[in-house]
C-alpha cells in the first residue's frame, strides 16, 4: 500500500500503514500510538452533514449571519479512534474548524481560513481541508457556519471522507513515527 504525505495533494489516501507508529499532537504534547487498523470513510450520505439539523431549533441562517460552532455527532469518536478528513459544503455556505473547541484550525494570527464552494478550485483535491480528530472526551472536533448571501438560507450541507484508524497507545516515543497535528498549536 502507498503511503502518503500527510497533506499530499493528490486523492486521500492512508498517512501510514497498520503496524506503522504515529504521535499525535493533543493536549499540548505529542501522545504515541501503534496502528492497529485502518478502514476507508468514503463519501456517502451519513457523512453528509446539514449543519441547521445539528442546531437545535434553527430552521433558516438569516443572511450574511454565523452559526456558532457545534460538535459534529458523526464526527464524534471513541478513545484511541482517529479519523483523518477531507471536507467540503455541498451548498453556499463556508465553514470554519476548532480542535478543541477554542482552538481554531487553519488559523495564523492574522486570520481564521474557511472551508467554501471555492476551495476546489485552487485545490482540487482539498488538501488543505485535511483534518485529524483524535477521540477522547472533550476532544471533539466543532464546526461554524457562515451564511454570505444576502439572503437566508435553509440548509448548510458539508460533506467528510477519509480513513478511520483504530490505535494502540505506546508508553514512549518509538523512533520511527508518522507525526500529525490532530489539534490546533495554542
Amino acid at each position: 500500500m502507498e503511503v502518503a504525505n500527510i497533506y499530499d495533494n493528490g486523492p486521500i489516501s492512508p498517512i501510514a500503514r497498520i503496524k506503522d507508529n504515529v504521535s499525535i499532537w493533543t493536549e499540548n504534547k505529542w501522545l504515541s500510538y501503534n496502528i492497529s487498523y485502518i478502514e476507508p470513510i468514503p463519501f456517502s450520505s451519513p457523512f453528509m452533514v446539514d449543519m441547521l439539523t445539528v442546531a437545535p431549533a434553527v430552521v433558516t441562517l438569516a443572511a450574511n449571519a454565523t452559526l456558532a460552532k457545534r460538535v459534529v455527532p458523526v464526527l464524534q469518536l471513541n478513545k484511541d479512534e482517529l479519523i483523518h478528513l477531507r471536507w467540503k459544503p455541498l451548498d453556499d455556505v463556508e465553514g470554519r474548524l476548532y480542535e478543541l473547541g477554542a482552538a481554531a484550525r487553519f488559523s495564523p494570527r492574522g486570520g481564521h481560513a474557511r472551508v467554501t464552494l471555492f476551495t476546489e478550485i485552487a485545490d482540487p483535491n482539498l488538501a488543505t481541508t485535511t483534518f485529524w480528530i483524535l477521540g477522547g472526551q472533550n476532544k471533539d472536533a466543532q464546526i461554524d457556519v457562515v451564511n454570505p448571501n444576502p439572503v437566508a438560507i435553509a440548509v448548510a450541507r458539508f460533506a467528510f471522507w477519509g480513513f478511520r484508524y483504530i490505535l494502540t497507545p505506546l508508553t514512549a516515543e518509538p523512533p520511527n513515527t508518522t507525526y500529525l497535528p490532530a489539534q490546533a498549536w495554542q
